[in-house]
């Protein structure tokens, strides 16, 4: 049981770091023109609510890595973003008034999405790897 509870808050912590490099990622995109090259109209503002939720679902989605799967941690948080991405893509963007992939944003909306997702995810993987996990 002690064991369980260790690996449950291990990644949740990592998701959480996960979820701020997400965040921070996203941002960067925005601040600094990319996605508006890509003609994607999605530059988030760097502010406390807009952090502490991606933070919070970020540890929710390092959950994942309790799933047994230990080599190539690369390929691992690359595959296993692509889960909080799709969620992101088909369920709580349509929840905010986007169409499914919120393709009014922009053609390439879901390819910032997944781009943003994986930073996260190889970012959360990294860590667990440096902690022997």
């Amino acid at each position: 049981m002690r064991e369980l509870a260790r690996n449950l808050s291990v990644c949740f912590a990592v998701g959480c770091f996960g979820g701020l490099c997400y965040a921070l990622g996203l941002w960067a995109m925005g601040q600094y023109g990319f996605t508006q090259w890509l003609g994607v109209d999605l530059a988030p503002r760097l502010s406390n609510t807009y952090l502490y939720q991606r933070i919070v679902w970020g540890g929710l989605c390092g959950l994942l890595f309790l799933l047994p799967w230990r080599n190539a941690w690369l390929l691992r948080g690359a595959l296993l973003s692509l889960v909080p991405a799709g969620l992101m893509l088909l369920y709580l963007l349509p929840q905010r008034g986007y169409d499914y992939g919120a393709f009014m944003l922009g053609h390439l909306t879901p390819v910032v999405i997944i781009l943003a997702c994986a930073i996260g995810g190889i970012a959360a993987s990294g860590l667990l790897r440096i902690q022997g996990k």
